[in-house]
């Protein structure tokens, strides 16, 4: 049986893993002074524990960790893994995606507080960033509007019929959506699919987004690729991060999805 000494190094040997050095990373200010049981537990349950299950991999639990991160505003938490995400082996290029891709989950301003945090960061570290050109503006709306249709349909299983006219308020900003946010940025190329569904898993479940659209959601990371086991180890990683109570309840959502496609 492993001991409480056990999982506490191995939470120690997480932290140094991600730290690239840094001994900064083994210090919680505040909790260090205030709460030094607070930070065993913190050590032992979420670095010992959580982080080094195998259900995902590190890159992945970077990737989770930052949405969430991201979606909840705690910039002091980011800039501490933004960095451990690069020691691990993502580009910097990705790392800017993440917040890119949030954009329509998250909102403008957050992304903005995202980025000029990452741009410092990449200051501090020396890092030279050439930024991923992509977007075509030279596009017809009507392409990008089709292409975002396309990618709709390939991460959600299909376009859900909101009954809404085209020409209604609502069915103006699914036009928008279906082109910015489907068409311009998930058809981006530095981020994978799988990574995808991760950040908007992690984002919904932050929010505590427990509805029909967490359902189309699991369902839709599922179908471009993501295993069941893999759904259940983002939400149990989310739990020390977004709360146990959100992640519990996506955790039971994704179940009823698993038993409706006849997954065990």
């Amino acid at each position: 049986m492993t001991s409480l000494n056990d999982r506490l190094q191995a939470g120690n040997d997480m932290r140094r893993t991600m730290a690239g050095g840094d001994v900064s990373h083994f210090a919680l200010p505040g909790v260090d002074q205030l709460a030094p049981d607070l930070k065993r537990i913190i050590d032992e349950a979420l670095f010992g524990t959580i982080w080094t299950r195998p259900g995902l991999d590190l890159q992945q639990r970077c990737i989770a960790t930052i949405s969430a991160l991201m979606t909840q505003g705690e910039l002091n938490l980011l800039r501490r893994h933004i960095v451990r995400a690069l020691n691990v082996g993502i580009t910097p290029n990705q790392v800017v995606e993440l917040f890119l891709q949030s954009t329509f989950y998250i909102g403008v301003p957050a992304v903005e507080s995202g980025l000029r945090l990452t741009k410092d960061i990449f200051e501090e570290l020396g890092i030279e960033y050439e930024p991923t050109l992509e977007y075509d503006g030279n596009q017809h709306v009507d392409e990008l509007f089709a292409l975002g249709q396309e990618l709709h349909r390939k991460h959600l299983g299909g376009i859900q019929d909101t009954g809404m006219d085209a020409d209604s308020p609502e069915g103006q900003l699914e036009r928008i959506v279906d082109e910015y946010n489907w068409g311009a940025i998930y058809s981006r190329s530095l981020l994978s699919d799988q990574e995808r569904a991760i950040v908007s898993l992690a984002a919904l479940t932050s929010m505590g987004v427990y509805d029909a659209q967490m359902r189309r959601r699991i369902r839709g990371a599922l179908g471009v690729g993501l295993s069941p086991t893999e759904v259940m180890e983002i939400f149990i990683h989310l739990s020390m991060y977004g709360g146990y109570m959100n992640a519990r309840t996506a955790m039971r959502i994704a179940r009823s999805v698993f038993n409706e496609l006849g997954i065990t």
